[in-house]
């Protein structure tokens, strides 16, 4: 195991396995005991019996309908909330007072519950544009606070610099921004991507969105299946984790793109 270890690489992987599957198998652990104690199982079914839900579900009717349905809506909202937020990011960077309009709208964005948001705009969309629209609401404010705030930690000295050399805008944005402000974008993109799909399966449970993650869920909830409603909550869980994942692979992917592709400094890149 020693020698195993010694590898730094592949120790960091060990640990990034081995931390998750402890807190895990806690959580597993207390779960177990309380239901136990309790001795409730209709209220508070033990884990095996989730788990054994949570197994059959894959061939359940309408499992990959529902899920797929609920990613795609995810992938979308969050696609453009991206863009629209990377677009009036970038325009605020140079004009300033549309930034100074854009970011009061986005503070109240950023505080208005999300809860009263769904209720608030009931009345106005049909269930599933409602679920589109809140996970917008949730995640553009958010995205555009990480994109123009990685956008205005670039390296003002090494912006003045491509002007006085007259680079091409086209090696600035490949050569500066690009390695400056990617690896914060995808870090954000994450955690949001993550949220926006949690967010829009409470629209979706709120206002009963047919063929999705969140009807299955209301229906457990309506007929008081406890141990269905957490095998549908688990499934929820598991592909956050997963639109998380494939994100940090994407980064990965760019990063080893950037090793290959560019120089070492964006300086050296510029001047080269």
């Amino acid at each position: 195991m020693k020698s195993f270890l010694k590898n730094e690489k592949t120790k960091k992987i060990f640990f990034d396995i081995l931390y998750p599957l402890i807190a895990f198998a806690l959580v597993i652990a207390i779960w177990a005991i309380v239901a136990k104690v309790k001795n409730k199982p209709l209220i508070l079914p033990s884990p095996d019996v989730v788990l054994k839900e949570f197994f059959t579900l894959g061939g359940e009717a309408g499992f990959w309908r529902a899920v797929g349905f609920s990613v795609l809506r995810t992938l979308w909202c969050f696609a453009a909330s991206f863009l629209i937020a990377f677009v009036l990011a970038a325009i605020s960077m140079v004009l300033n007072p549309v930034y100074r309009v854009i970011n009061p709208v986005v503070s109240f964005l950023r505080a208005a519950p999300t809860v009263a948001v769904i209720l608030i705009l009931y009345a106005f969309y049909s269930n599933e544009t409602l679920a589109f629209v809140v996970g917008f609401l949730i995640a553009f404010p958010i995205l555009f606070t990480a994109i123009y705030s990685a956008l205005s930690g670039v390296d003002k000295d090494l912006i003045e610099m491509t002007k006085i050399y007259k680079v091409k805008k086209i090696d600035v944005v490949k050569n500066v921004y690009l390695p400056e402000v990617a690896p914060s974008l995808f870090d954000n993109a994450r955690s949001t991507l993550s949220l926006t799909f949690k967010v829009i399966i409470a629209a979706e449970i709120l206002t009963f969105v047919p063929k999705s993650i969140g009807s299955k869920i209301y229906t457990a909830n309506a007929s008081f299946d406890v141990a269905y409603l957490l095998a549908w909550t688990l499934v929820a869980i598991v592909f956050a984790f997963v639109l998380e994942v494939v994100v940090s692979i994407f980064k990965k992917i760019w990063e080893k793109t950037c090793l290959l592709y560019t120089s070492p400094s964006p300086r050296d890149g510029l001047l080269s």
